[in-house]
């Protein structure tokens, strides 16, 4: 089944029936649907569509010779193109001779590029002395090397810089999106396996909503030869050379180590290299690096797993992964279990934020949030480190410099009762915005005294069920 995607779907057809000639770059992190949307858009037009492997670059030119001649004639003997120029003119070719739109597709381009030194002045000769003159003609290029395409494809110092007409950087399926997928789960066990899949649709479509969450856990993440148990190895094995670094890394922040001190101290790598190694990460959207969205009082940036299954798989099975290869899952199930309430917070607190965004023009706020994010540091003023340190679930910025959301989420099993709000109160005197309001998540709901302190300090109350 596919889901979502309706905006990139929408620009792709805008594209293609542009009356020009169309340079569009769609890239996005590994399994995150780039393939299927272009199966989605492809499925009642004109294509051509070649994906590059790691290969060298005659077996990539005799693919893409296959991929061209499998449209124009799939049936006479094929004789390879001599070279990528004589390919992509013919490209152009069969573009000029077609009364309908023509999409030309090079998936993973990024494997082209480095198996064909100077692939991209090529391909942008071409582009000048061909396809400029062609108004039926859309050109797509894909990578899940997202540093990759950023810098050679949309870099300024790229030949295709010039010539690119739009982009499309395609994210995992929002939550609404990938419940989709998974109708039948509840909300509430959704949230988690939402967290542990990150809304990576080929993840989702692996597991079964016939089956509880325990039951999906253990068989098709917690299992070994598993895809989903087997998946953050083989893509650290497939991006990086050295995969071992980043695997204590990776280790490290998932166990709690966010600043780059407490990495340091967890892995041993001095903060130089550590650096390095962390921006190779973030590159990868394995890792994220964060800073508090409001400058009050002493801010340190820090490091989180935004993938959610390396985020899940790093959590959990370096510990217990003696239990798991000899298939003890049972025995463990309860520790991980409990655990799994914090597991899930996170991603709670990123569904609040997106939900505040998406209630701009409903007038649920008396103004518009213009940003959303979260807030830690020490209280100003303080000296002593660390001691002081306060954190802020979600602060929505608003128009101009008065306006100021502070929200708490709160993903427990109980309703939640006053000592939550009598916190985000207090640490609501550390911003000095003049209008402030204040608003707490929660998945089971509120207890009845809260609900009345909350509407004697206009505390706005939103629960799972509501959203």
């Amino acid at each position: 089944m596919f889901v979502g995607r309706k905006q990139e779907l929408a620009e792709l057809q805008e594209r293609l029936t542009s009356d020009r000639f169309e340079l569009v770059p769609i890239y996005g992190r590994r399994r995150v649907g780039k393939t299927r949307l272009l199966e989605e858009f492809m499925a009642d037009k004109k294509a051509i569509y070649f994906s590059a492997d790691q290969f060298g670059s005659e077996i990539n030119l005799a693919n893409l010779s296959q991929a061209i001649h499998s449209l124009i004639s799939p049936e006479a003997p094929m004789e390879n193109f001599s070279n990528f120029e004589d390919a992509f003119k013919a490209v152009a070719d069969i573009a000029k001779a077609s009364e309908a739109p023509l999409v030309f597709i090079i998936d993973e381009y990024p494997q082209l590029a480095k198996s064909r030194d100077g692939i991209a002045a090529i391909l942008q000769k071409v582009i000048d002395d061909n396809y400029q003159e062609i108004d039926n003609l859309l050109v797509i290029l894909t990578g899940s090397q997202v540093a990759f395409i950023e810098e050679q494809v949309l870099g300024g110092k790229s030949p295709l810089h010039d010539s690119i007409t739009g982009k499309i950087k395609l994210l995992p399926l929002n939550f609404a999106e990938a419940h989709a997928l998974q109708p039948r789960i509840p909300k509430e066990v959704f949230m988690t396996i939402y967290s542990l899949t990150g809304g990576i649709p080929l993840y989702l479509n692996m597991l079964d909503d016939r089956l509880s969450l325990k039951e999906n856990i253990l068989t098709f993440v917690l299992q070994k030869n598993t895809f989903l148990y087997e998946e953050p190895g083989n893509l650290l094995m497939q991006e990086l050379r050295t995969p071992n670094r980043y695997n204590d890394i990776i280790a490290a922040i998932a166990g709690g180590a966010a600043e780059v001190r407490e990495i340091v101290a967890k892995t041993g790598i001095n903060s130089g290299p550590l650096t390095k190694y962390l921006e190779t990460l973030i590159d990868l959207e394995i890792v994220e690096r964060k800073m508090p969205l409001s400058e009050i009082g002493k801010n340190k940036p820090t490091y989180w797993i935004s993938d959610g299954l390396f985020r899940f798989w790093y959590r959990y099975v370096p510990k217990y992964k003696n239990f798991i290869e000899s298939g003890h899952t049972e025995f463990i199930w309860e520790k991980i279990a409990a655990d799994l309430l914090e597991f899930t917070s996170i991603t709670f607190e990123d569904y609040c934020r997106e939900w505040i965004l998406s209630q701009n023009g409903n007038q649920r706020f008396s103004f518009i949030i213009e940003e959303t994010g979260s807030w830690w540091g020490n209280k100003p003023g303080s000296k002593t480190k660390g001691a002081d340190l306060e954190k802020v679930d979600i602060v929505g910025l608003g128009e101009g410099n008065d306006n100021l959301l502070l929200g708490d989420c709160q993903w427990r099993n109980e309703k939640i009762d006053v000592l939550v709000a009598e916190e985000l109160l207090e640490r609501s005197k550390l911003f000095p915005n003049p209008n402030k309001e204040l608003v707490i998540f929660s998945k089971r709901g509120f207890t009845k005294q809260l609900k009345e302190f909350a509407t004697d300090h206009s505390i706005r109350l939103i629960s799972l069920a509501e959203m």
